[in-house]
């Protein structure tokens, strides 16, 4: 992996983070970089762990940009999805 893919896969996080937060309404844990880890986990597993590629994708500087966007978004908005169903169940154990 170069330093231009990296920067990248980056970006792409950041973004895909951002997003899946508006979409849904709701933060992940650890903010920002709970996101970013997030998206990294939807990348790899979109481009290495299932080898799903979109037919056309843009690449920028080797890094298929709707793959990693989609995996991205999937990861974060099934976590968010998650979180939000399973809040009920955590609120009874603090109390």
């Amino acid at each position: 992996m170069s330093a231009a893919q990296l920067i990248v896969y980056i970006l792409v996080a950041l973004l895909a983070g951002l997003i899946a937060e508006r979409l849904v309404g709701a933060a992940l844990p650890g903010g920002v970089l709970g996101a970013i880890l997030a998206a990294f986990l939807g990348i790899w597993v979109m481009s290495s762990v299932l080898r799903i590629h979109v037919p056309g994708d843009l690449d920028l500087a080797g890094v298929p940009l709707c793959t990693t966007v989609l995996g991205a978004a999937l990861v974060l908005v099934v976590w968010i999805l998650l979180l939000q169903a399973t809040a009920p169940m955590r609120r009874r154990w603090h109390r």
